[in-house]
This record gives structure tokens, C-alpha cells and sequence, in this order.
């Protein structure tokens, strides 16, 4: 049995295979991504805002667009020839696109609202946040229009997917598409163009600001995006050439929703970098320290000789530490001598002798 439903060639060439691998990779990753950053502002930071649960209700927008166009690869989408699209999967393949537009608009707005959010939580000056302000009622309302207008294309609206529907009219598709995108890339240059005012006249080293400009930046990989998209709309010919649009717009939305949150989880990568910083210290240090490594060495012997005249014992005792004692640090040496490594990384070499002497008593001899 093919990838495709009711085809009457189980090989018919279609991409659906590749736009589901890249649907499910992606969002997961994006899944990922987005638990990281609730991890962060929940656990970490313990400031969950606005910005972070617009980011999350983005990404299950992600994921009904991207199950639904999985379905629809099993319909038809990704067909490379529109003569093996079986009649019976015309109708469900266009009832699916159908639903699937909302999704998509809905995900794209959400990541922008999500980002404009977090920057108006870092904005100080009044004059900023009002700026931030407008440009998110400006970007709700365009996307807004976006999907008004797409569930409306047409008159009546089930002409859309039902082609026994042959009365009525609708919009051009292809124009219409082009001026959309077009005009998202607009609102994605200004929303990534937002934080450059401020961080250049942040009181910041120069180095933590080319990062934050850096990170902020990101968005331009979203405008590549939505520039790959108008070249394939243009390429539209037929309702099959879809595949390549939905295929970008799941890379699309994913994308935004990983950049989106890269700058929330900077406590997180902080964190990382100041503990294998602190372990490399560590480590550095405590070569420094032992140049000798000691390992549970333990010997003590001690001596008796005779001296001219009586009898002399000699013991050795560690400092500080009472007769015959070791330490993992102190082992004895022949002679009764006491060594230790000290934390300065010299070692230093005691011996204690201890004399008695027991005179002869008078008329031995």
C-alpha cells in the first residue's frame, strides 16, 4: 500500500513521506524548546508572564497545523503529478487545507505577540512601550484580516473545498497570498528592528550588547523563510503545488517559536556556562595545588639504637597529632620522620626525636 489513500498506484511519487518527517522533527524540537523556557521562567526565574504562555499556546497551534497537514499527505498532498490525485481525496485533501489555515495564521501571530510582549516587559522608557504597544495591535490586526479574508475566499464558502460547487466565485489565490506574505515580512523586519533602540543606549558592556543584538537578529532566518514562501507561491499552478508552501510554513512557524525563545532562556545558558567555568577552576586549582598525588600511603616503623653510655629509643610523632598517627596527607618514612603535603603545594619534612637515658648505677662494671 502507497503513502497515499486511494491511489491506483501504491508507487505514485509524492513527498508526503519528507513533509511529515519535517513537520514532526520541527515541532518537536520547538516542543522542546518551548519546555526549556517554562522550565526557565517558571523554576529558574520564577516570573511566568504573558509573553511565556502566548509562546506556549503558539506552539499547540504548531501542532494542529502540522498534524493536520500530515493528513493531508495521506490525501493527496505531496503528489508530484496531479493525474494520480484520486477523485474521492479531492474534496477531504480541500477540507483539510481548509482547517489548517487558521492554525497557521493563528501560530505566526502568536510568536510575534509572544516576542513584542517580552520586549515591552524589558522596556523602561514610556515612549518605547508605547511604540511596542502599537506595533502589536497593528500586527494583531493584519493577521486578523489574514484570516478572515482566507476563510472567506471564497463565495459560498465550501466552494473552497467541495468541487461539486460550481456556482460562485473566489479570490485569486495567488495574489492574495503574495500581498499577505509580503506584508508579514514587513511586520517581521520591524518587530526584529523593535529592541535595536534600546540596547544601543543600554549602560551595557560592548560584549554583552553585540550578544543581545546578535541573539535579537535571529529574526532575519524568519524573513529568509517568508522570502522561500513568495517564490513558491508564485510557482503555484495547481492545488497540488501546495506541498512546498505547507512545507515552509511548518518550518516557518517551528522557527519562530525556537528564535522566540532563545533570549528567555539565557539564565539557562548563564547557569551552564558559570558551572563548567566553576568546575574547570576547580580542577585547574586543585592541580595547582597537589603536584604529588597521595594515595592512602601509610608506613610507619619505628627505631631503637643504642647510644654510648645507656640505652636510647627514638620515636617519631606526627605535629600536632599525638604519637604513631596518620593521615591520608602524612605517611612515615624510615628514620621516624614525618611528611606532609600542605595545601600551599610544598611539602615539608618533620622529625621529633625523643631521648632517654638510664644511667649505670655506681659499682657495676
Amino acid at each position: 500500500m502507497g503513502w497515499t489513500f486511494n491511489t491506483d498506484s501504491p508507487d505514485a511519487t509524492t513527498s508526503g513521506p519528507t513533509i511529515a518527517a519535517v513537520g514532526i522533527a520541527l515541532t518537536t524540537l520547538s516542543l522542546i524548546v518551548v519546555c526549556l523556557r517554562m522550565y526557565v521562567r517558571g523554576w529558574v526565574v520564577k516570573a511566568v508572564g504573558i509573553d511565556d504562555w502566548l509562546m506556549s499556546f503558539t506552539w499547540f497551534m504548531s501542532l494542529g497545523f502540522m498534524v493536520i497537514s500530515v493528513v493531508q499527505t495521506k490525501y493527496g498532498l505531496g503528489l508530484q503529478r496531479l493525474s494520480a490525485m484520486p477523485d474521492q481525496n479531492v474534496k477531504p485533501f480541500g477540507l483539510l487545507q481548509y482547517c489548517g489555515a487558521p492554525f497557521y495564521i493563528t501560530s505566526i501571530l502568536g510568536f510575534k505577540l509572544s516576542v513584542l510582549f517580552m520586549f515591552l516587559r524589558i522596556a523602561v522608557d514610556r515612549n518605547y512601550r508605547i511604540a511596542i504597544i502599537m506595533i502589536a495591535i497593528a500586527c494583531t490586526c493584519f493577521h486578523f484580516c489574514f484570516l478572515i479574508v482566507q476563510i472567506n475566499l471564497c463565495h459560498p464558502v465550501a466552494k473552497q473545498w467541495d468541487p461539486a460547487i460550481t456556482w460562485g466565485s473566489c479570490l485569486v489565490a495567488v495574489p492574495f497570498y503574495t500581498s499577505m506574505a509580503s506584508l508579514t515580512i514587513v511586520f517581521d523586519v520591524i518587530i526584529m528592528c523593535t529592541p535595536f533602540p534600546m540596547l544601543l543606549r543600554a549602560k551595557l558592556p560592548r560584549r554583552k550588547k553585540a550578544i543581545l543584538l546578535g541573539i535579537f537578529s535571529l529574526g532575519i532566518f524568519i524573513t529568509v523563510i517568508q522570502i522561500i514562501r513568495i517564490l513558491t507561491i508564485k510557482s503555484l499552478s495547481d492545488y497540488l503545488d501546495s506541498s512546498k508552501l505547507i512545507m515552509w510554513s511548518m518550518v516557518e512557524n517551528n522557527l519562530g517559536i525556537i528564535v522566540g525563545c532563545i533570549p528567555a532562556l539565557a539564565p539557562l545558558f548563564r547557569s551552564v556556562l558559570d558551572k563548567t567555568s566553576h568546575v574547570s577552576s576547580s580542577q585547574r586549582q586543585g592541580v595547582e595545588r597537589s603536584p604529588y598525588s597521595l594515595r592512602n600511603i601509610y608506613r610507619r616503623k619505628s627505631s631503637h639504637a643504642p647510644s654510648m653510655g645507656g640505652q636510647s629509643s627514638v620515636h617519631a610523632e606526627g605535629p600536632g597529632s599525638g604519637k604513631n598517627t596518620t593521615t591520608e596527607d602524612q605517611w612515615r618514612t624510615e628514620g621516624g620522620s614525618d611528611e606532609h603535603l600542605n595545601t600551599a603545594g610544598s611539602i615539608y619534612m618533620r622529625t621529633d626525636f625523643s631521648v632517654e637515658h638510664e644511667p649505670r648505677e655506681e659499682g657495676a662494671g
